[in-house]
């Protein structure tokens, strides 16, 4: 717009203004004087002085916007192509119709690009993102957020995209996760049993080892370690170094195995991790429960806490018998006080129960017996592997067994709920009753798994027991009761471990056979015991076949169930452990259908931790006795996904090997 003289428009004001201050003071006494005359023309004057110059203003006024929209409708045409950020329009069939400059030579590398679809040029398809949505992606060492709109045109749809350079960024978030503090605690597993008897300087020496690898591990890393007990240690450093001994497997398990103290024992350590955590604190609470989740597995492994639950590293080695039991002295004692308290006990085990649940069910039935304490074992009948010992109980100890829907309208708020030989919420006899309890006791034997039941009141969990009618076996021998164990409790707990250490081969400790014995000067006996074992004919001919059918790879044997029949379970887990009887297998599966359900049953020499392998497959168990079941895919699928699980651990066992040779 022109600039205008401001004093032209001033002076033809003033003029205006004078002259009418004339007329208003010459009006009454002097209408034909010259000087009312003069001002009168100086009026009119100035008047139309005054109208040119509004009009001259409206004149400049609309040549100034004809001249900017011309401007702006040159800008419009030119700065989409010029703006520094990469712009770019597809049509409906994803074709590249327009594009800045900034797009063709930041992202996708100069060229000529109409015309082309839009996932040939850069790592994205146009359908991955939907309106008004973003993205990122990363392009030519550069991170960009990229959004989408949509909008039509006359000739057809069309898409925007914008291309936001983030890489700044980006870099600051990751400085950021990679120096937020992380907490791991570590616990040496069998301190007391290792250092039991040694002289000071061999467990100074074995020490001083340790703490050397600590030293080792944490070398060229800015973290902090101190000892917060003889066994434990707590570890703060940094995320990227803790993703880095995760990338690893923990290493630091591997070289505390080949400390041996007096030649022969080994140090193995459990490592709880936390970096999942908003806080510091939150990331020890974290750490704290990594820690009993390894410990609860067996330990000499690593669990570390993720946003999806838990990530289990290690675990290769047998675990190692505790010869102390004052833990578990002291939890018997507890347990007595709780049966005192309350006004009834129900006693449940896990679904399709065996001898071990249904034996372990026994003992604590007869604990709360001595207490005078009402008890109920709650049990479905109609589908437990156990059938004989279920038809004597039923003989023994009439109206003991309820199912349980009868359990669960009848549980009151004092009352005790015993549960055994699980750990897990997704097995448990009837998952209803366990959250109706308000007082909750778990007794189980195998390594804990990511779904394990939560708010017990008092639990006795030792994954280096050979079953659960162990456990409640050793807790009876601290108990004074005035009477003596009825014959058949007794040959219903040795039913329990004679089943899960596989007649005392399998996950046999020396407390086992001090059990055992306790159990046969109570008159458990062999003879009595075995015939619970009894199978009818058809059930041995479907085993049979089961072996006969099985076929080897490498060192796992592998058998299918093509049909429902009654036992299958019992049957497939009997089949498992008859196939690691083949030379060369260390792993047997035994794979069949139950109902809707497709199930694996694996056994294991100790060599292959088959709790691992299940667990991949939604599964779990203990170190040589685990299962799976599924309802997800057919027989075919899973056997075809077992096989690459077992593909990928070897996979996984040759590469650590080969790292171990090149150390």
């Amino acid at each position: 717009m022109q600039s205008q003289q401001p004093w032209r428009l001033i002076c033809s004001g003033a003029m205006m203004t004078l002259s009418c201050l004339i007329l208003i003071l010459m009006a009454h006494a002097q209408y034909h004087s010259l000087l009312f005359w003069v001002a009168v023309i100086l009026f009119l004057a100035g008047l139309g002085w005054l109208v040119l110059e509004v009009l001259s203003i409206r004149r400049n006024t609309l040549r100034y916007v004809a001249r900017m929209n011309a401007a702006l409708a040159r800008t419009l045409q030119t700065a989409p192509d010029e703006m520094p950020v990469p712009l770019a329009v597809v049509d409906a069939r994803h074709e590249i119709i327009w594009y800045n400059s900034a797009f063709s030579s930041h992202v996708a590398g100069g060229g000529e690009l109409f015309g082309l679809k839009m996932h040939t040029v850069i790592p994205l398809r146009p359908d991955a993102i939907r309106d008004g949505e973003s993205i990122e992606i990363g392009m030519r060492d550069r991170r960009y957020r990229v959004t989408r709109s949509d909008y039509e045109r006359k000739n057809g749809h069309a898409i925007l995209f914008c291309f936001e350079d983030i890489t700044n960024y980006v870099n600051l978030r990751q400085i950021y996760m990679d120096t937020r503090p992380c907490v791991l605690m570590i616990v040496i597993d069998n301190y007391e049993d290792l250092f039991s008897g040694t002289r000071q300087s061999e467990r100074a020496a074995a020490l001083a080892s340790l703490e050397a690898l600590f030293d080792k591990m944490l070398a060229g890393t800015e973290s902090v370690f101190c000892h917060m007990d003889e066994d434990r240690v707590l570890v703060v450093t940094e995320a990227r170094h803790c993703l880095e001994m995760e990338r690893a497997h923990f290493p630091v398990l591997d070289e505390a195995r080949k400390i041996k103290v007096r030649g022969r024992s080994s140090m193995t350590l459990s490592i709880g991790v936390g970096r999942s955590g908003e806080t510091l604190e939150q990331n020890e609470f974290f750490a704290q429960q990594s820690l009993d989740m390894a410990l609860g597995r067996g330990g000499d492994q690593a669990a570390v806490k993720t946003d999806s639950g838990f990530t289990f590293y290690g675990g290769v080695s047998q675990g190692i018998e505790h010869k102390s039991k004052a833990k578990n002295r002291a939890i018997a004692k507890e347990l007595l006080k709780l049966m005192m308290r309350c006004t009834h006990v129900y006693i449940m085990g896990h679904r399709a129960s065996d001898l071990d649940a249904v034996g372990a069910a026994v003992g604590v039935a007869y604990i709360a017996d001595e207490c005078e304490i009402p008890y109920n074992i709650v049990i479905r009948t109609e589908s437990t592997m156990a059938k004989l010992l279920t038809d004597r109980i039923e003989e023994e100890m009439p109206g003991c067994m309820i199912p349980p829907e009868t359990a669960r309208a009848q549980i009151q708020p004092d009352d005790l709920l015993v549960i055994v030989d699980t750990f897990s919420k997704d097995i448990v006899e009837d998952a209803e009753l366990y959250r109706m309890a308000k007082h909750v006791v778990v007794i189980d034997h195998h390594r804990q798994m990511v779904n394990y039941l939560e708010n017990t009141t008092l639990k006795l969990h030792d994954p280096h027991a050979s079953s659960a009618a162990e456990l409640v076996t050793g807790m009876i021998q601290y108990f004074d009761f005035r009477d003596e164990m009825p014959q058949f409790c007794a040959e219903a707990l040795m039913s329990g471990i004679m089943l899960d250490t596989k007649n005392f081969v399998m996950q046999t400790g020396v407390h086992t056979f001090e059990v055992a014995a306790f159990l046969r000067e109570r008159g458990a006996d062999p003879i009595a015991v075995k015939t619970l074992f009894a199978e009818s004919l058809e059930a041995y001919q479907h085993r049979s076949k089961l072996v006969t059918d099985a076929k080897v790879f490498g060192r796992y044997a592998i058998t299918t169930a093509t049909e429902q029949v009654p036992d299958i379970r019992m049957i497939a887990s009997q089949a498992a452990d008859e196939l690691l009887g083949v030379e060369g297998v260390d792993a047997s599966f035994v794979l069949y259908p139950a109902g809707e359900q497709m199930c694996i049953s694996a056994r294991s020499l100790g060599k292959v931790n088959v709790q691992v392998i299940m667990e991949k497959l939604g599964g779990g168990g203990h170190q040589i006795m685990a299962a799976t079941q599924r309802s997800d895919c057919t027989l075919v699928q899973l056997c075809e996904m077992l096989v690459a699980v077992l593909e990928q651990t070897d996979a996984e066992e040759a590469a650590a090997e080969q790292q171990q040779e090149e150390e």
